[in-house]
């Protein structure tokens, strides 16, 4: 059994940090909430909620100190910095994520016209504050589940088993932000949710596979939540709005099986 399950106690630990410190700042933050003594936009309501935020950047190099012997603290701050890798690297973490939005409007909407109307798009000079503003709101994750979970998992069972096996789990941690009023996933449907963050798991896996780099991990992640707010996504409410997170999911599975196999130390890079 401990062939094909991970058991990695460095991914343990960031997982043990990671949901207590989300989970409990969130969990507060839903009770102040329920007894009315905060709401979104206050100064409390969003200190608890980006603390929760940085729930998997802090797990992860509480993870790094605690599990210091298998690997030291530079190994992991070099991965967090890497960013000599090719350019093609850069161009797929900032825009195929817009890209792959793209796509699914237009599948969209030529399976019903009438969707086109409710697309609107942001202009494209508010990007840069778009992608700047994510890196802190999502982006630092990728510290934790791709420079934690990723790395450990993918060592024992390979790297799109690990990714397939992170996506429910990155899932499930995000569960209290469907109980906060003015977050995105307030009232949201959670199956939809999940198989998009199933894609995400797979699209930052197959990156991280390929360079190791968790500095090019953020910039995918920040480059897809920003593409959102721009407005490149399906519209709420016209009944299209599987087709996105289902693209993301099968391009993220046939990059893996184009190319997944190889080892994630490939296109190592150094400073």
């Amino acid at each position: 059994m401990t062939e094909h399950f991970p058991t990695s106690r460095r991914a343990l630990v960031y997982l043990a940090a990671a949901f207590g410190i989300s989970w409990m700042a969130w969990g507060a933050l839903v009770a102040l909430v329920q007894a009315q003594l905060t709401s979104y936009g206050r100064w409390s309501f969003m200190t608890l909620y980006v603390l929760g935020g940085l729930g998997p950047t802090i797990a992860a190099y509480v993870a790094v100190w605690r599990t210091r012997g298998e690997s030291p603290l530079r190994e992991f701050n070099h991965r967090v910095l890497r960013w000599r890798v090719k350019p093609v690297w850069y161009l797929m973490a900032l825009c195929l994520p817009a890209v792959l939005g793209f796509i699914a409007i237009g599948v969209a909407v030529a399976l019903k016209p009438a969707l086109g109307e409710a697309v609107s798009f942001r202009p494209w000079y508010l990007f840069p504050l778009y992608f700047l503003m994510t890196i802190i709101g999502g982006g630092l994750e990728e510290l934790g589940w791709r420079g934690i979970a990723q790395e450990e998992w993918g060592r024992s069972i390979g790297a799109s088993r690990a990714a397939l096996m992170i996506g429910p789990i990155w899932a499930v941690w995000h569960l209290p932000l469907f109980f906060l009023p003015g977050v995105a996933q307030y009232h949201a449907s959670f199956a939809l949710f999940l198989v998009g963050v199933m894609g995400n798991a797979l699209l930052f896996g197959w990156l991280y596979c390929h360079t190791r780099s968790i500095l090019l991990c953020v910039f995918m992640h920040a480059a897809s939540n920003a593409a959102v707010m721009m407005g490149v996504a399906i519209p709420s409410g016209m009944g299209m709005a599987l087709i996105g997170p289902c693209l993301s999911l099968c391009v993220g599975a046939l990059l893996f099986l184009s190319g997944g196999k190889r080892a994630s130390s490939q296109e190592h890079a150094t400073h």
